[in-house]
């Protein structure tokens, strides 16, 4: 189980997704369709579906073969979701009848949309049979995340039913051999890269490391933006305790940006831990990249909706709901699909 950056703090309890429609996210674009281009952008919104089953049936439904639908993340199955979705500009969109989702036509573009292509995610989520006491003890751990900031933890759906896919992940980096679509070949390593990431942040955490930042710490602005290689960490400390920039944590794969001198050492000894080199993830093609460790949850609101407490608040493009709201339960969410796709390669 993760840990808590406010552990000392009591929980609201409650239960999530009694109904899809307490779960709702919208997905925020990165650009605007140009209104020109090989490209039809739409805008779906579905309930109850994960989004490969709804690209699926899009794929059927205009006659146009699955690997030409584009989209910018995975959304959660059990939910009411937004997101767009890109196909060929010569799809007869009349077909679009019928569907067991909404769709909107958006307009043309020269791209097809990409995973990662989307700037976050904007939430609104019910917590039913909350504690009582909820109001206080919400506030409370509130003001705390303002204060020490949340912890970018992958969810526990990111890794599936007892951590199958990262473990399939796991396999396929040592022996270099997976199967199946591509997409899913990309979901199991991509599961078994944010298991380390994991646990490099919980090691972060549990070394009182995760507000600070160390000498070679590979750093990038906040909620997104520019990347650096800290090399004076006094320096740099002012803009994280602003929350100006995040250290970054690596998503391990044979082109990683490097860290240098202790966050290099930091990063080598959970190599070693697991028996691995950067160079084995060369196998699957994964890339690699890094991601930020720390987030700042300034613009989250607590509304109420009939005794209940209700979330609303956004994130950045990979990051996952579900972290938040566990600070706030201090409890498991539950493990539905994959909330939001990540930049991992």
């Amino acid at each position: 189980m993760l840990p808590h950056v406010t552990s000392g703090l009591p929980g609201l309890g409650g239960v999530l997704r009694l109904v899809p429609e307490d779960f709702v996210v919208v997905e925020i674009p990165s650009y605007e369709p140009s209104g020109e281009g090989e490209h039809l952008y739409l805008e779906v919104t579905k309930t109850d579906l994960t989004t490969p089953a709804m690209v699926g049936t899009l794929a059927q439904a205009l006659e146009v073969p699955l690997e030409e639908i584009g989209y910018g993340g995975l959304k959660d199955r059990r939910a009411v979701t937004t997101q767009r979705v890109s196909v060929p500009a010569s799809a007869e969109v009349t077909r679009l009848k019928d569907l067991p989702f909404q769709c909107r036509v958006l307009g043309r573009h020269s791209n097809k949309l990409r995973r990662g292509h989307l700037a976050g995610n904007r939430f609104r989520v019910r917590v039913r049979q909350a504690h009582p006491e909820w109001r206080t003890r919400a506030r409370a751990i509130l003001e705390a995340l303002r204060q020490s900031g949340l912890a970018n933890f992958y969810g526990p759906q990111r890794f599936g039913v007892e951590r199958r896919n990262a473990r399939i992940g796991e396999n396929g980096v040592r022996s270099g051999k997976l199967f199946g679509p591509m997409w899913r070949r990309w979901l199991m390593v991509s599961a078994f890269q944010s298991d380390l990431f994991n646990r490099y942040l919980t090691a972060r955490l549990a070394d009182g490391l995760f507000d600070r930042v160390l000498e070679g710490d590979v750093c990038g602005r906040l909620p997104r933006g520019g990347v650096f290689l800290a090399e004076d960490p006094a320096a740099e400390q002012p803009r994280v305790d602003r929350f100006e920039i995040s250290p970054m944590g690596p998503l391990f794969g044979h082109k990683l940006m490097p860290t240098k001198g202790p966050a290099a050492l930091r990063e080598q000894a959970l190599l070693d831990e697991v028996n691995l080199k950067l160079e084995d993830f060369r196998k699957v093609k994964a890339a690699g990249t890094r991601r930020r460790i720390r987030l700042n949850p300034s613009d989250l609101e607590i509304e109420e909706a009939e005794g209940d407490p209700v979330f609303c608040f956004e994130l950045p493009s990979g990051s996952y709901a579900t972290v938040l709201l566990r600070e706030f339960m201090k409890c498991e969410p539950g493990q539905e699909e994959a909330e939001e796709a990540d930049e991992a390669d």
